[in-house]
C-alpha cells in the first residue's frame, strides 16, 4: 500500500520512479562504487532510478560497462577525459590496463596523465590502445572531427571506439529547441562546458570520413525499459537523453 502511494505520488509529479535491471555485472559494481537514486528523462517522462555515479546520465556507465565486459582480459583502454574518479577504476575491475588522461586529474604517473583535449596530437603513439572510450567528452570539444582522426590513430586495426553524448534529436529535445532555441544541456548555463551539440547525422558524417564505421548504437535510458542489445537506431534517438555509439575501423578504401 505505502509503495503504490509512493508511486501514485511520483506519478503526479512527473517523476517515477523505477527499478535499475539486476543484471550481476552492476550489481556486484555497485556493492564497491558509488551509486544514488539520480533522474533522467526516456521520452517526455522524468525517471527516478538508483545507478552507478558518473558525469553521465543513469545508464550511460551501466550500458559502457556491459559493452567492454567480454573478452577484456589484458587489453590496453584509454580513458579519454576520465577524470580523477571511479570510472577508470570499474575498467581496470574488468580487467582492463587503463590509461587515464584529463585536464583535471590530480596525479600523473604511468596510467595517469594530464591533457587538454582541445589540443592535438593526444601524447600517445599510433595503434596503442585495444578500446578507447571518450564518455561525455566530444560536447566540450572545440574540434570533434580531429578528436575522431585522433582516436583512429591510437587505436590498433581491430580496436573498439566508445562515445557517448546527449541526444539533441529526441522528441522532447527537439520540442525545447522549437520553445526555447536551444537543446536540453546546451543553454546558456552550460556553455562554459558544453559548447557542441551533435546531432546523430553529424556523427554519422564524421565517421565517415575518419575512417570509422558505427558498429552499435544505443541510449542510456533503454538500459532501464528492455536489454536489446541491436535496438531500432530511430527508436533510440527518439526517446533517449543520451546516446552511447561503438565504431570499429573500416576497412572500405
Amino acid at each position: 500500500m505505502k509503495n503504490n502511494l509512493i508511486k501514485n505520488w511520483l506519478k503526479r509529479t512527473g517523476l517515477l520512479n523505477i527499478e535499475a535491471p539486476t543484471d550481476d555485472l552492476v550489481v556486484n559494481l555497485k556493492k564497491q562504487f558509488r551509486h544514488e537514486e539520480r533522474s533522467f528523462f526516456y521520452g517526455w517522462r522524468r525517471y527516478l532510478v538508483d545507478s552507478l555515479y558518473c558525469h553521465a546520465s543513469p545508464g550511460v556507465i551501466e550500458t559502457i560497462t556491459r559493452e567492454l565486459s567480454i573478452n577484456n582480459q589484458k587489453k590496453k583502454l584509454l580513458n579519454l577525459g576520465g577524470g580523477t574518479g571511479q570510472v577508470s577504476t570499474i575498467f581496470e575491475l574488468l580487467g582492463y590496463n587503463v590509461s587515464n588522461v584529463d585536464i583535471a586529474s590530480t596525479k600523473v604517473d604511468k596510467k595517469n596523465s594530464i591533457w587538454d583535449l582541445n589540443h592535438f596530437p593526444y601524447p600517445f603513439l599510433e595503434q596503442s590502445f585495444d578500446i578507447i572510450v571518450g564518455q561525455e567528452i566530444i560536447e566540450h570539444l572545440e574540434n570533434p572531427w580531429e578528436f575522431f582522426r585522433q582516436a583512429r590513430r591510437m587505436l590498433k586495426p581491430d580496436g573498439l571506439f566508445i562515445i557517448s553524448t546527449p541526444n539533441i534529436l529526441s522528441t522532447r529535445s527537439r520540442l525545447k529547441f522549437w520553445l526555447t532555441g536551444y537543446f536540453p544541456w546546451f543553454t546558456p548555463d552550460c556553455f562554459e562546458y558544453h559548447i557542441n551539440p551533435l546531432p546523430y547525422w553529424q556523427i554519422e558524417l564524421i565517421t565517415k570520413q575518419t575512417g570509422f564505421k558505427i558498429q552499435r548504437i544505443m541510449g542510456n535510458g533503454d538500459y532501464f525499459f528492455h536489454q536489446d542489445l541491436k535496438p531500432n537506431w530511430k527508436k533510440v534517438l527518439n526517446k533517449n537523453e543520451e546516446i552511447i555509439i561503438s565504431f570499429k575501423i573500416s576497412t572500405e578504401k
